[in-house]
């Protein structure tokens, strides 16, 4: 049959290429049999399935096993938008109603909420007014804006705070410690964990950690070396303030100078300040009615 003639013919053909070891040489006789096989394979396929089609191996197979070279391009961590002062801030419905009341009060017997929205109307009263602000002192805005004030005071504590946090990580390097003059530990608290590793060269062994406690000597196992633990305190003589309020700063605030700055800013139906608006007209978001049943739920 035909069928049976195209078969042969195919099967003797691709016997003969197989035979050659993958060369392409073929003989003259060769050829006339090949194209009639092609011939009678593609036409037997069209009329056997005349719409099949194989899938290409780019849609069949997943992107990552196509493309392996994806796999190292994909990020593997999470990227965190940059954090704003907004996002620090409390919303304008925890402002207290009597803003008149709370900035007469003493800034020091105010709770947080009270005290956050004190020192933040001060110090953008004074930012938002632009006509007295050039003519502050240091001090003066210092105080106005809540900052502390540089001063020998400041300067003591700030230094001792950098020795300690320099201290804290860095080695010991100094003489052998014996009895008669230790090997100073400073801290803090009343115990530290030392690790001792001896000296340089022949006498470095590997480190001993220990307990070091105040009021105690301690000697290392391996080389007889002496720690005594020293305490970094800073204490103010007694009835002291630790943050006293400088003589040249006046440390009342004006009401009048909030009411200013919203009659500058929040003029011609544009609220340019928010924050004064809702503080002097008792509202909130910029000029929204306060939802007093949700204050009162805590909300």
């Amino acid at each position: 049959s035909s069928n049976f003639c195209s078969n042969c013919v195919l099967s003797r053909a691709w016997a003969f290429v197989f035979e050659q070891r993958g060369s392409v040489v073929f003989d003259s006789h060769i050829s006339p049999m090949l194209g009639l096989a092609r011939q009678v394979t593609r036409s037997t396929l069209k009329a056997v399935a005349p719409t099949a089609r194989q899938p290409s191996l780019r849609t069949s197979l997943p992107a990552a096993v196509a493309t392996p070279y994806q796999l190292d391009a994909r990020r593997g961590y999470r990227h965190w938008w940059r954090v704003l002062p907004e996002d620090f801030e409390l919303n304008t419905e925890s402002m207290p109603r009597d803003t008149k009341t709370l900035m007469a009060s003493n800034p020091r017997e105010l709770g947080f909420i009270d005290g956050y929205w004190y020192w933040r109307l001060r110090a953008e009263s004074n930012m938002m007014d632009p006509e007295n602000l050039p003519k502050k002192s240091y001090k003066q805005l210092c105080r106005d804006m809540g900052l502390a004030i540089v001063n020998p005071q400041t300067e003591h504590v700030l230094g001792i705070i950098e020795l300690y946090e320099y201290l804290k990580s860095s080695p010991f390097i100094g003489p052998f410690g014996t009895i008669e003059n230790p090997v100073l530990v400073p801290a803090i608290h009343q115990e530290r964990v030392v690790g001792c590793s001896g000296g340089t060269g022949d006498s470095e062994h590997v480190p001993l950690w220990f307990r070091c406690q105040e009021g105690f000597l301690y000697r290392c196992g391996e080389c007889d070396q002496i720690f005594m633990l020293v305490r970094v305190l800073y204490e103010l003589p007694d009835g002291a303030d630790p943050n006293p309020i400088d003589p040249d700063v006046n440390d009342v605030f004006d009401f009048k100078l909030l009411e200013k700055g919203n009659e500058m800013w929040n003029k011609g139906g544009m609220i340019m300040w928010p924050t004064a608006y809702d503080a002097l007209h008792g509202t909130e978001l910029g000029g929204q009615p306060r939802q007093e049943a949700a204050r009162e739920l805590g909300a």
